[in-house]
């Protein structure tokens, strides 16, 4: 809704405006009345004025005056000028100052109200456009540290991208880096000091490193950085002056540094050789996590070049991956701590503090992975959810990301899915006893009277007596013979009060050999005799 100022030193014209046309009915909320250029300025002041009707000729300054002041107020007010005077003189001057409409006196509202409406389109157009523009300008620069990070993606993912459309994007969003330009590429790998850490809180860690690299970096070179699927840390590195690029070294020395003091961790390092943007970016990168997969891992806080080309053997960590007993084999057994001890083993996690820490490099770590996995889905049972679920989102993280793999985060991961292979067996074991003990009262409930025995009863289930005298006991909470002897009991008095079957003949139902024998033992349990009970 718009808000509508009439100036006119005619009080009868503008109370005529005001009060004549039903402006509410054209999108005009608000009318304001002025008798006076002075007041005129004063409202404006106030108010947010969209339109203006104006007499041309006032006493303290005419209306062209008027609308000259009122564009420093907002240059998107829309001015219609009323006038008694049809000259040629102030219709052009009119237009210099971009009024709307030269209407004439005596007013004709019809012209008017269409005037007015043009005017509510044209504010209305303008306003969407500015709308629509500072949209995109804030969703720009919201999105700039995404759409930077998402571009240096693409580039190292070998996308290919023509010359000049990257010339485009670049300035697009203001990364600092043009064809030709020499850079060197940092890839920085966070240490196993970082691997307590949450996602959320890992994601927050990346940016404490990023920003303590724009400071440590900021007065020689400029920097653009990402963060890989792989969650390795990327910065591409321009020098800002001559020869800068000879002491990235050393900065990149001293960015290690201050990550270990305010944010107490490790840092791994690698730095490519001087390139020429965009050249060699996808091999650099790759060429740099090679490296980090070979040679990380003896020692904490590592800084490397990709000239360092030395391989670390894996036959240590494959002999381990072997030697039995296999690790499927003792979840399969149920062999929870002995599985423990084993993974234990395969990530060189021990006890005893004597032994020497030995590193893993990522290659091994993710070789030690795969394993896991491949033993942990050998075990797990269909539940309604994917295996990939069961899973866990840890393990798509450590898979997809082999960047954040650190022995501490496989070996949580690798307890948690072992706890769940433990209760899951509890959980069948628990409910195969249940169905046990509940065939056992079946077959109870159906062949009392045939006579049974425990023996009897195991045969039908397939079990050993033992054994099924164990399961039933825990299960239930008492043996097989106290179940039949209550069942028995409470068989009686039913019969006994339900039917007029004799003693004898229930004594038969009841399973006992002889009716003597079946008397004794309801006196024992109720003192009293099953007829004396039935005459009660």
């Amino acid at each position: 809704m718009y808000q509508l100022l009439i100036v006119d030193d005619e009080t009868s014209v503008v109370d005529s405006l005001a009060l004549t046309v039903p402006w509410k009915d054209y999108g005009i909320e608000e009318v304001h009345c002025a008798y006076s250029a002075k007041e005129a300025l004063h409202i404006a002041a106030k108010h947010s004025i969209d339109i203006m009707i104006t007499d041309i000729q006032m006493p303290e300054m005419s209306g062209l005056e008027l609308i000259e002041i009122m564009q420093h107020y907002s240059r998107k007010i829309r001015c219609i000028i009323l006038s008694g005077h049809d000259e040629f003189e102030y219709a052009k001057k009119a237009m210099a100052y971009q009024t709307l409409d030269y209407l004439l006196k005596p007013i004709d509202y019809t012209e008017l109200i269409n005037s007015v409406k043009k005017a509510i389109q044209l504010v209305e157009e303008e306003w969407k456009e500015v709308i629509s523009f500072q949209r995109i300008k804030q969703t720009l620069e919201t999105n700039l540290p995404l759409l930077r990070s998402q571009l240096l993606n693409d580039l190292l993912k070998n996308k290919s991208i023509h010359r000049k459309v990257l010339e485009e994007r670049l300035a697009l969003v203001s990364v600092p880096f043009r064809s030709d330009d020499l850079y060197m590429m940092m890839v920085v790998r966070m240490e196993e000091d970082f691997s307590g850490y949450d996602l959320h809180s890992l994601s927050l860690l990346e940016y404490a490193v990023t920003n303590i690299a724009e400071e440590v970096f900021e007065n020689l070179f400029s920097l653009w950085h990402c963060v890989t699927e792989q969650g390795y840390l990327v910065f591409l590195i321009k020098g800002n002056q001559d020869d800068a690029l000879r002491l990235v070294d050393s900065f990149a020395v001293k960015l290690q540094n201050h990550v270990q003091k305010f944010l107490k961790g490790s840092l791994s390092v690698c730095l490519s050789n001087i390139a020429k943007f965009p050249e060699d970016l996808q091999n650099l990168y790759l060429a740099s996590i090679n490296a980090i997969n070979r040679k990380i891992g003896s020692n904490k806080s590592y800084f490397l070049t990709i000239n360092e080309t030395s391989e670390e053997p894996q036959n240590s960590i494959i002999k381990k991956l072997n030697a039995p007993p296999a690790l499927s084999a003792l979840l399969d057994s149920g062999s929870w701590d002995e599985a423990i001890v084993k993974i234990d083993e395969l990530l060189v996690i021990s006890g005893n503090s004597s032994e020497p820490s030995l590193e893993l490099s990522q290659d091994q770590l993710f070789t030690i992975l795969l394993y896991l996995s491949s033993s942990f889905t050998i075990c797990l049972q269909p539940n309604g959810n994917s295996l990939y679920d069961q899973m866990g989102p840890e393990f798509d993280e450590l898979l997809h990301k082999k960047g954040h793999l650190s022995r501490q985060r496989i070996h949580e991961w690798a307890n948690k899915i072992i706890l769940t292979l433990k209760s899951n067996a509890s959980t069948q074991m628990e409910n195969t006893h249940q169905q046990i003990s509940a065939k056992v009262r079946t077959f109870i409930h159906e062949n009392l009277s045939k006579g049974i025995s425990l023996q009897i009863i195991a045969d039908h289930v397939g079990l050993h007596p033992v054994y099924l005298s164990k399961i039933y006991k825990t299960t239930m909470k008492e043996t097989i013979g106290d179940y039949i002897y209550k069942f028995r009991m409470d068989r009686a008095v039913h019969l006994l009060r339900n039917t007029n079957l004799k003693v004898a003949e229930i004594s038969d139902q009841l399973g006992f050999q002889a009716t003597p024998h079946f008397i004794k033992i309801f006196k024992e349990h109720f003192g009293t005799t099953p007829q004396d009970y039935r005459n009660r």
